[in-house]
């Protein structure tokens, strides 16, 4: 008695229409992730902003503008790096550094002047977010919550996570040589793992 068996090329076809649902269903999830990024711009001051705004095709508004401006500054008072040492402090950051007197005689802290600050068009009409931004010694800039920009200024999309606010610093312990040595400054740890840059 002859047994019928299944042609050899059967499972190979098989495998591959697997493969091929699988590599479609993973350029699916990626157009997904894609589509629910917002249009983002940086800026180095408020004016550069309102310049842009007044322009046309831009999505920016005056009242973006400034409503953002204000949202950055706040957020600098909250999470900006705050150093023990102000020649430090330049070093790290590029540039002039302020001095901020803790209460209590907590004694003096340094931080870095904003370089800027990133805005973006939230979905589903929640209006704008914004997070300030500062230069790194290793080059670029970087948020607070650890979004590396190439320039400070230009316009991308972002994920909504980019607008994340960092860790508050105000009384945190400033950072010192030591550490700064140990985990490589600002930005270095969030921004080296697979954080989003722009430029343009």
């Amino acid at each position: 008695m002859t047994i019928a068996t299944p042609h050899a090329s059967a499972p190979r076809k098989r495998s591959r229409h697997v493969r091929l649902a699988l590599l479609g269903a993973a350029a699916f999830s990626l157009a997904a992730c894609r589509d629910e990024e917002v249009p983002s711009a940086a800026f180095p001051t408020l004016d550069a902003c309102l310049e842009a705004a007044a322009g046309p095709g831009t999505w920016v508004t005056e009242e973006s503008c400034e409503q953002g401006f204000g949202e950055a500054l706040e957020a600098h008072v909250e999470t900006a790096p705050r150093y023990d040492d102000e020649a430090l402090c330049e070093a790290e950051h590029g540039g002039e550094c302020m001095v901020e007197e803790r209460p209590g005689g907590g004694g003096s802290v340094f931080l870095p002047l904003m370089a800027g600050y990133l805005l973006g068009n939230m979905l589903g009409g929640r209006g704008t977010r914004a997070q300030p931004f500062y230069g790194r010694s290793g080059g670029g800039f970087a948020t607070p919550g650890g979004t590396f920009l190439n320039r400070a200024r230009g316009s991308t999309t972002l994920s909504p996570n980019a607008f994340s606010a960092g860790p508050s610093t105000r009384t945190a312990a400033p950072m010192t040589r030591s550490s700064v040595a140990r985990t490589g400054g600002f930005g270095a740890a969030r921004t080296g793992s697979g954080a989003r840059g722009f430029g343009g």
